[in-house]
Parts: structure tokens; sequence; C-alpha cells
């Protein structure tokens, strides 16, 4: 029901979502993403919202495909862009083969608990060897639907690193706090590069 709701937030405001964040400048955050990531490597954006990390990863060379459970938003992002997203939730995709890189901007923040650990869990076998995620979650929050009925999470240090105690097979590159590019001050993002050893 959390992830219900959730979705039908997305969808019911598909349009407004796409013209407010499809332009976002996050160049930094592929920067340091992409130092990981093969010349030409392939990238999954998983919870891919208005498709703008997709295009500009397609862009600059890149194999780069999206997953995103708003029918409404992968309808919009594939019109507008002309870009390969599928409809799925994040949680339950599983790669046809595996990924030089993963990228989840603002979207594993929507996953319960129990979600999170499946999420996690899939990475063994949707990432390459010395494949990289690129995480970045909300950090600051009450964990909890918020006033438009979506459901939020709140990330601390501690979650990363307990989520890396139980999953072994990845290991923290980075960790880092950036401002939001929306000018929304009552929180921070926490952003993390995680690997598969």
């Amino acid at each position: 029901m959390k992830m219900n709701n959730t979705i039908e937030y997305y969808n019911r405001n598909a349009s407004e979502y796409f013209e407010s964040t499809s332009q976002v400048n996050l160049e930094e955050l592929y920067d340091r993403f992409l130092r990981y990531i093969p010349a030409g490597g392939s990238i999954m954006d998983l919870g891919c919202g208005s498709g703008r990390d997709v295009k500009w990863f397609r862009d600059h060379g890149y194999d780069a495909y999206g997953v995103d459970a708003s029918e409404k938003l992968v309808s919009i992002a594939c019109k507008r862009l002309q870009i390969p997203i599928e409809l799925g939730t994040i949680e339950e995709w599983f790669a046809e083969e595996p990924v030089d890189g993963i990228w989840c901007c603002a979207s594993v923040m929507h996953l319960d608990e129990e979600d999170v650990e499946q999420f996690f869990s899939n990475l063994k076998y949707n990432l390459m060897p010395n494949g990289i995620l690129f995480m970045s979650v909300k950090s600051g929050i009450e964990t909890g639907t918020d006033r438009y009925g979506r459901y939020l999470r709140d990330f601390e240090e501690s979650d990363i690193h307990e989520l890396l105690t139980r999953h072994q097979e990845l290991s923290l590159k980075e960790l880092w706090y950036t401002e939001d590019k929306l000018t929304r001050d009552t929180f921070k993002w926490l952003n993390v590069l995680i690997m598969k050893v």
C-alpha cells in the first residue's frame, strides 16, 4: 500500500514533476559516478522519474536505460526525450545481463525496510564485478507518509553501514552530503557510491 500511494502521486503529478525536475543540473554527481564506469559502459537508472539522467548518460556515450514505477512518467519521458524506459519497480528489477553501474537518484528513499533489503540483495545479480551503485537519499526527514501521500524513509550514515554489514559483497567507496538543488532546506541529500567486490 505504501508504494501504491507513492506511485499514484507520481501518476497524478507526472507533468508537473517532469517540468520541475527535467532541467536540474547534476553534472557534479555524474562526474563522481562516472569515474567508476568504463567509457560507453552500461548504466541502469532505477526510479528514473523524468528520464533526465538517462538522457544525459546516453548523450555522453553511455549505454543507459531506465526503469520507473509510474506509468505516466514513463510515457512522458519516452515521448519527450526519446529514451528507452520500462515500467517496473526498482526492488523487483533484474538485469538480463549485469550492468557496470546502477544510478538511483531520489528513488530508494521511497522503499520500506523490506524492499530496501530486497533491492540490496539483488545487487549481487544486477551489478558486474567492480560495478558501482550511486544512491542519493534524503537525510534528516521523518520516516513515513508525507503530506502528498508519498512514503519516504530517512537515511543516516549508520543505515548505510548496517546495510553493508549484511551485504558483504558490497563495499562503500564514497559518502558525502549535498544541498537540495530545488532549494528545499529542511534536509540534506546523503550520497553514496557502493562497489560490488
